[in-house]
């Protein structure tokens, strides 16, 4: 009951940043940060009611991270130029690299009950969070060379550099989560029989 307490009052902490930010750009004739921050309003919402329809799928605690995570990288980030702090990217890159490992595993247990998980392999899950990972974040950095291409901002300043630095970051997000979620299959053993 707490932790969905918490979520509700995230949700409308970050619509009123989102919301205020909005009259800001606004105010200031921004168009660019008017279309972010109002992305990051639609999308929050439309998280936090996925959130409460599947909770199976995206628990309290991976819609907190994840809501958190569109708000600095997107409103902070790009809208009031936090990426111009050293190791800003850096860092959202690496957490982006947590979370979408947690959003592969609690995709692979919401569609597979607790006594199909029996069937599926420890390792292979592992491989498939691991390249669900990687694969988000390639596809990050596809999205960040058109956003430049055709919309003539500088999301991949550092060209071909700042690319292969964030998927690196990504991959060490990655490496971290490995073992979290091996030990959460490991204690999933004691119910269940991994092949």
């Amino acid at each position: 009951m707490r932790n969905e307490s918490i979520t509700k009052y995230l949700t409308i902490l970050l619509l009123i940043i989102y919301v205020g930010s909005i009259a800001i750009f606004i105010k200031d004739k921004n168009t660019m940060n008017i279309l972010i921050a109002s992305i990051c309003t639609v999308g929050t919402i439309i998280l936090y009611f996925v959130h409460k329809k599947y909770t199976r799928l995206i628990d309290n605690n991976l819609y907190i991270v994840s809501a958190l995570f569109v708000m600095i990288s997107s409103l902070l980030g790009s809208c009031y130029g936090f990426y111009d702090i050293n190791h800003y990217d850096d860092f959202l890159h690496l957490w982006s690299g947590l979370i979408t490992v947690s959003i592969a595993f609690a995709i692979i247990t919401f569609f597979h009950r607790d006594n199909e998980l029996k069937n599926i392999n420890k390792y292979f899950i592992i491989i498939y969070v691991f390249m669900f990972s990687m694969g988000v974040a390639s596809l990050w950095e596809i999205s960040e060379f058109f956003i430049d291409k055709f919309l003539g901002m500088h999301t991949q300043a550092g060209g071909l550099v700042d690319t292969m630095i964030d998927m690196i970051d990504a991959l060490v997000g990655t490496i971290i989560m490995l073992p979290f979620i091996y030990k959460k299959l490991n204690s999933t053993n004691k119910k269940l029989t991994f092949k």
